[in-house]
């Protein structure tokens, strides 16, 4: 038995050791770590831990970022499960929670690098019919969308440039066509 909760700063190691044990210290060279330098989007920092001792055992967070340097979206990852924990639920849970408070918060948009097979059941589908693009290499079919508001991918019509961006790299002077969009 697990809960989800918010992450908290105590949780910091712990997060760090399920990403090390997931991905390995070098996925700090992918290309979608780039845009996880930033804060976390707001009260999308998640845990499964354990009822009794609290620990966390799975982890997953959400970041911020554009598409074309206007429209908001979230990237969701990395998706981390302690390896003895694995085949539990823990990850499915996570990201069905995720992205249900992404949608209650107001996000309509969200991407992921990641297993087709994984993610389908939520309803990603490639981002390449869409024309969204992560800059930098990345296996084919990896990077999804999903629409967390229906006819959000249409919003991003007559946008020419639908490259990921960090929010970080979104100018001052555009703030108020991010929280138009």
């Amino acid at each position: 038995m697990f809960q989800i909760r918010l992450q908290t700063p105590a949780d910091a190691i712990a997060v760090e050791t399920l990403n090390d044990l997931g991905f390995g210290s070098n996925r700090h060279g992918r290309t979608v770590w780039r845009f996880r330098q930033g804060p976390v989007a707001d009260g999308l920092a998640l845990v499964a831990a354990g009822l009794e001792a609290d620990t966390p055992l799975a982890t997953l967070r959400f970041w911020p970022v554009t598409i074309g340097g206007i429209a908001p979206a979230l990237l969701l990852g990395p998706l981390a499960v302690c390896p003895t924990r694995r085949g539990q639920g823990m990850g499915r849970a996570l990201v069905g929670h995720g992205l249900s408070k992404a949608r209650d918060l107001g996000w309509t948009l969200c991407l992921v690098s990641g297993d087709p097979r994984y993610y389908q059941p939520y309803g990603f589908s490639s981002a390449d019919p869409h024309g969204i693009t992560l800059p930098g290499p990345i296996e084919a079919g990896r990077f999804q969308v999903v629409e967390l508001t229906p006819g959000a991918l249409a919003a991003l019509d007559g946008l020419a440039d639908r490259t990921l961006q960090p929010w970080r790299w979104v100018r001052a002077d555009s703030t108020s066509a991010l929280s138009a969009a």
